[in-house]
This record gives C-alpha cells, structure tokens and sequence, in this order.
C-alpha cells in the first residue's frame, strides 16, 4: 500500500476529489490520478483515503497477526527471518575496498564542484533552496518577464520547485536521481498525473543538463511559461 501522508487531511483530500469526473475511463471505472489504479465511482474515494491519505481503516487498533512470535516459536515468522537475513547479505554494511572509498569520494566531489548534488543534505527539509534552485531563481529575475513565481508551491500533498498558480504552470529542476532511483521515477509520475488532472502543465528540466548547456534551457523554460 502506497502512502504518502503522515496523516488524513480533509482539505487536500477533498481538493483533489473535485477533480473525479475527469479521471473517468471509457469502461466506467475512474483512474486514481496518482497510482493509476481503476475503481469504481464509488470505490476510488475510499481507494484514495485509504492508499494515499492514511485514513484510519477497518485495521486500526488490531494487533498484528505476529504479536508475541518469534522464529522460534512460529515457522511463518521463521520463513520471514530467513528470507530477510538472505536480503541483506552482502547490502548496505558490508566492507567496501579502499577502491571503491576513493571512488565514491571523487564522484562525490566532483558532483559538488558542479553543483549536482544538491539533494544531498538539509536543503529539501529547512525549506533553503538548493544551489540548482538558487540558480534557477536569478534565471527568472533576470530573464523573464513573469516572475510572480512561488517557489515550493504546496499541490495536495506534494511540493512544486517554481510555481506560477495563475497560469497553472510550474517547473520542476531534477537531479540525477529523478532518473536513476525508480521510487523518485514512480512519485514524479504520480505527482504529474495529479497535475495534469487538475489542468496544469509541467516542465521537468535535468539539471545536468541545464548545467551542460544552460542558454538552451533557458529560452526551453521562457517559452513554456510566456508562450513565446
């Protein structure tokens, strides 16, 4: 089960539901706008508080089937304990070569010499804006003619880098690891399709290659918020 929120939130919850009848398909059943999964007209509303909007269901307050079990006691917790001990062999803890050490650390360093590890640190969760970010925002006062912007716009339950609400646009600057993490991959398309639901459009830029040819990008991202 797929969860996005600490907690169940009424307004957001209600906000995204407005937008219902437009993720119905032709064979009547209603497309969630943020895993894809086809419900009933009645269905999707609980499919959403439950999946995505942790609403309290007909589990809570149970307890767990395992409570009071150990391996020793129960073969379906030692069946469990054994498949996790066999996951985890040779993952994150185990030794790495002073080879690889190195390796990490140049790329490392290199990634910071050209401002591409800006998800790297506290910058996503202090609300400072990352370098790439910081870059971006001298962008658009010196380049476009639009710069009633908000940056970090809140969308339902996701956060947009550069928002302009009155023309339900935004652009989103990615780091390498929106292309190479598939949970990055996954929540990015969840967040478009909510978006796209809702009537805005996005422009995702890569920061690398932002980065690698920056004019190119630049006259990319005024003419998708002034329709040059």
């Amino acid at each position: 089960m797929i969860v996005l929120v600490e907690r169940f939130n009424r307004e957001e919850f209600e906000l995204l539901l407005a937008y219902k009848e437009e993720w119905l398909q032709s064979n009547g059943k209603y497309r969630c706008p943020i895993c894809g999964k086809e419900c009933s007209k009645y269905g999707i509303k609980n499919h959403l508080k439950v999946a995505h909007f942790q609403y309290p269901n007909s589990t809570a307050g149970k307890p767990a089937w395992n409570k009071g079990l150990t391996k020793d006691t129960d073969e379906r917790v030692a069946l469990i304990t054994d498949k996790v001990s066999d996951t985890l062999k040779g993952k994150p803890g185990h030794k790495i070569s002073e080879e690889t050490r190195a390796k990490i650390s140049d790329s490392m360093k290199k990634a910071h010499a050209e401002g591409r590890a800006w998800n790297i640190g506290m910058s996503r969760w202090n609300n400072e804006p990352s370098y790439p970010e910081k870059f971006f925002m001298r962008v658009i006062d010196n380049e476009f003619t639009d710069k009633n912007y908000i940056r970090e716009y809140r969308f339902l339950i996701y956060s947009l880098d550069f928002a302009w609400p009155h023309l339900k646009k935004c652009i989103e600057i990615d780091g390498e690891q929106h292309q190479r993490f598939i949970d990055y991959i996954e929540r990015d398309k969840r967040k478009d399709t909510a978006l796209v639901a809702a009537g805005w459009k996005i422009l995702h830029i890569c920061w690398k290659d932002f980065y690698n040819n920056p004019k190119k990008w630049i006259n990319i991202a005024k003419c998708f918020i002034e329709e040059i």
